[in-house]
């Protein structure tokens, strides 16, 4: 007697058309292999109009026109990688966050999975987030510094040590502020800031100033460079940072030396270094790594705090940052447990 698992071919066209969320399948030259409705729908297309043609033919507005052989798209067959959770618009001006997934048979890539959720009620909320955040920035100037700050997506070739730039986040910067404080309320509600020698008021402004002095090299997709060679040491930029803090927004000596030292390992330390901050700076290193994996995309975290250790369970496609931390805020002690479920692919 059959069951439907002797019918799941015939089944996955109906299931695709019955999604709510946009699925679209390209080919090897990035042609429309398969579309269902609710992409139809979504990006306002027929199916028979698109079927077997290039993608970028009806879907130009999700590119720039010089872009067409460079995209995220071209360099996900390239090097195989997924790239998750970006953002893109619609014809009409609907938001979308969009996954692309490549379709592997044996050693050869024929082409890549698209799928697309229309998210502009949650990017309406966003706006409304980033508004509360922008009034509590001391000046325009300090908003406009953090949003012309870009960040970048890359795959890392350990064999080269050189990175493949795979997206480009203009406003990096503040979307990267935006995140720590967005994880510094979640560990808030756990309840970390109850903790003795973690100061909520402090920690918000490290979070503000500490990358204003951050520069970054104009890449674009595609760029392949040495990430040692093409972006500046980070304690650089974290002691340009401190300075402005200081001396240009007054901020107070804790918080300066936090930010001065941010890149810094806790064996770089000079001695110099309070050590009534060493909670506080375990504590911003934390959401500081965690807010920049978040704001390049493809990691899930979820957080838990007992007693003065805080636990990052983190989700990556990269497998080194798969897994568990454990850092205890007062001792330093760390724990590193490796997960043992593959990473998303």
């Amino acid at each position: 007697m059959k069951t439907l698992l002797d019918y799941r071919h015939l089944l996955l066209e109906p299931i695709a058309e019955a999604m709510d969320g946009a699925l679209v399948l390209l080919g090897p030259a990035l042609e429309v292999v398969f579309m269902n409705h609710s992409a139809r729908q979504i990006l306002g297309l027929k199916n028979e109009l698109c079927i077997g043609r290039p993608f970028f033919e009806h879907f130009h507005s999700w590119t720039l026109p010089e872009d067409t052989q460079n995209t995220v798209l071209h360099a996900v067959l390239r090097s195989g990688q997924p790239q998750r959770h970006l953002s893109r618009m619609t014809p009409d001006g609907r938001s979308l966050s969009v996954n692309i997934v490549p379709i592997q048979v044996g050693d050869a890539l024929p082409g890549v999975l698209i799928t697309a959720e229309d998210v502009t009620h949650l990017m309406d909320l966003e706006q409304e987030l980033d508004l509360a955040f922008a009034l509590t920035l001391p000046n325009s100037k300090v908003e406009y510094r953090l949003k012309s700050v870009p960040e970048y997506k890359d795959h890392f070739d350990s064999a080269t040590g050189t990175i493949v730039v795979t997206g480009v986040i203009e406003d990096g910067g503040y979307r990267h502020v935006v995140n720590c404080l967005k994880l510094f309320s979640q560990l808030t509600a756990h309840g970390v800031t109850r903790l003795i020698g973690i100061e909520k008021d402090d920690l918000v402004q490290v979070f503000v100033y500490h990358d204003l002095g951050k520069s970054q090299p104009p890449l674009r997709i595609g760029d392949v460079v040495d990430p040692k060679v093409a972006f500046e040491q980070g304690k650089l930029h974290a002691d340009r940072s401190a300075d402005i803090a200081k001396h240009l927004y007054g901020q107070k000596d804790e918080i300066v030396e936090i930010i001065r030292y941010h890149h810094h390992s806790e064996a770089e330390l000079p001695d110099s270094f309070p050590k009534r901050l060493l909670p506080m700076f375990r504590l911003f290193q934390i959401i500081d790594g965690t807010s920049a994996a978040i704001t390049r995309g493809g990691v899930d975290v979820d957080f838990k705090v007992v007693d003065c250790t805080v636990e990052v369970c983190e989700v990556n496609h990269r497998p080194a940052y798969n897994g568990t931390r454990r850092i205890n805020l007062y001792t330093g002690e760390r724990e590193w447990i490796p997960s043992d479920t593959p990473s998303p692919q």
